[in-house]
């Protein structure tokens, strides 16, 4: 084996050049150091944490594509082909759980916002596969369990009568035994058959729900978790522009970043973020906020989210009209 042996003053003037690098702003994936033939490499934190992503969403893609092939088809109420609600609404619910859990599981508070985005990307489907609450059934009136009225006297079988003045009542008579009628049993009612949804909307629900698990991970195993975002405003400009991920992990939300307008930011993570543009002009301040707050004017309600994932990064906050929203480059964010 081969031995590589370097002095101390080689170790110190790397740690100086790295040192340099690091100060300089320089990428972390361009790090290397050279020491005579031999070439160190560094790799970026934003590399590291794709790889651990991709690991943890692979094999929740994994699982997900399993599960939904082992899927069991039924036949619907017409005969078509179908599955039971339960069992497509029980994959996209576990799914849902398994990829939070995996990014939590990452353990990068950084990537709070792309586990809100997944939550909320999956939330309408989940919604859909709701089952309909269900309603307890009435007793028909002929049900033989039903409660009946039954008269005082006639449940007693006798009453003593008042004794008349001077003598005492005869002894009234015995009444005649009761016939008991044969005791009815109820029969049982028929397990009602389980609710079906149509393979063809079974299958376009579970595909939506494989597009988002398949998204993170292809982001993940492609090193691209990182987005540079540009803010702009009109009609001013150097307007402050605050935003945080929606969410967060390990229970701490993280410090919102600020972009003066028009401004750019570097290596923000991808992922659904909430924001606040604050426009001030004097005395006045004009803010727009996602999410809309209760009682937001209407204008600022058609505010759009800002999302790193299916969007662009360019994002213009148009004060006049009163809201945010994604634009397609810098030249669309005009007055």
């Amino acid at each position: 084996m081969k031995t590589y042996r370097f002095s101390s003053v080689s170790i110190r003037a790397a740690a100086v050049l790295l040192a340099g690098l690091v100060a300089a702003g320089v990428p972390a994936a361009s790090r290397t150091i050279h020491i005579g033939r031999r070439t160190i490499s560094i790799e970026s934190d934003s590399k590291k944490l794709a790889k651990a992503l991709a690991q943890q969403t692979g094999e929740v893609k994994q699982r997900f594509d399993e599960n939904r092939h082992a899927l069991r088809p039924v036949k619907g109420p017409h005969g078509e082909p179908a599955y039971t609600r339960q069992d497509v609404a029980g994959l996209v619910t576990g799914t849902a759980n398994d990829l939070d859990q995996a990014i939590a599981r990452v353990g990068d508070p950084r990537l709070a916002g792309l586990r809100a985005w997944s939550a909320e990307e999956l939330r309408p489907i989940q919604e859909e596969l709701a089952a309909p609450a269900g309603h307890a059934a009435a007793l028909p009136s002929n049900n033989p369990f039903a409660p009946r009225a039954v008269a005082v006297v006639a449940s007693l079988g006798w009453l003593p009568l008042p004794e008349p003045a001077g003598g005492k009542a005869p002894p009234p008579k015995k009444p005649a035994p009761k016939k008991v009628a044969p005791k009815q049993t109820a029969p049982k009612p028929a397990p009602p058959e389980p609710e079906t949804i149509t393979a063809e909307k079974s299958n376009g629900l579970l595909d939506q729900v494989g597009e988002v698990v398949s998204r993170i991970f292809f982001l993940a195993s492609h090193d691209d978790l990182e987005v540079k975002v540009w803010v702009g405003s009109t009609p001013a400009t150097r307007v402050k522009f605050s935003f945080w991920p929606q969410g967060n992990i390990k229970g701490s939300p993280a410090d919102p970043m600020i972009i003066q307008t028009n401004g750019k930011k570097d290596h923000v993570l991808r992922g659904l973020y909430s924001y606040n543009a604050a426009w001030t002009k004097g005395a006045v301040t004009q803010v727009i906020r996602y999410p809309n707050p209760a009682g937001a004017p209407v204008a600022q309600i058609g505010s759009e989210r800002l999302d790193l994932v299916k969007d662009t990064g360019f994002f213009c906050c148009q004060f006049k009209a009163g809201y945010c929203r994604h634009v397609a480059d810098e030249k669309e964010c005009r007055p």
